[in-house]
């Protein structure tokens, strides 16, 4: 339950980060900074949560590290959002970036609610737009690579955005791991 609560903090904290309609960056580091220190309070629970529900401690480690990772990606990708007022409108204009933002908002929710049914489907049934993002980030990296004159905040942003798309589905398979595994 807590993981939940975790994934669905950092969607809303994503959310008021690359909003369109935000004129000037939020200032929720203070946010920021109380998901991560609850995901890393999770670590104390691990032991008697293994051994509640029979799943592996490694597994429940590897969910818990993944999710500290993926918002000390989140607050470096904030950094390359807002870095310069010419790179954050040159980002905000990018239709496909944006469209890769609303996937990876919806894939958060998506696994946020897979653990509140207790039900791995949500996630299987989203594993294509995990894909999908990932195969536009690597493009959009690519095609960044090719112009040789690409500002540094701008090629930061998508290269942390495929990396957090790759530790969504990492989060994805682990998750389904999870949830399959029977109770005793």
């Amino acid at each position: 339950m807590q993981m939940r609560f975790s994934l669905l903090a950092i969607s809303k904290i994503y959310a008021a980060y690359i909003s369109p309609n935000v004129i000037e960056r939020p200032r929720l580091e203070g946010r920021l900074k109380t998901v991560l220190n609850d995901i890393v309070k999770i670590r104390a629970l691990l032991t008697p949560a293994s051994k509640e529900t029979g799943l592996p401690k490694p597994v429940m480690e590897s969910i818990q590290t993944l999710s500290r990772n993926m918002v000390c990606v989140l607050e470096m990708q904030i950094e390359a959002w807002w870095a310069s007022r010419e790179s954050h409108f040159l980002l905000l204009n990018a239709t496909s970036l944006r469209s890769t933002q609303i996937r990876t908002l919806r894939t958060l929710a998506t696994l946020a609610e897979a653990l509140r049914e207790g039900n791995p489907e949500p996630i299987v049934a989203n594993s294509e737009e995990l894909a999908s993002i990932a195969a536009e980030l690597h493009q959009m990296r690519d095609q960044i690579n090719q112009r040789h004159q690409i500002e540094a905040p701008i090629y930061g942003y998508v290269w942390l955005s495929l990396k957090l798309a790759q530790q969504l589905e990492q989060l994805a398979q682990l998750l389904c791991i999870a949830l399959r595994r029977p109770m005793p």
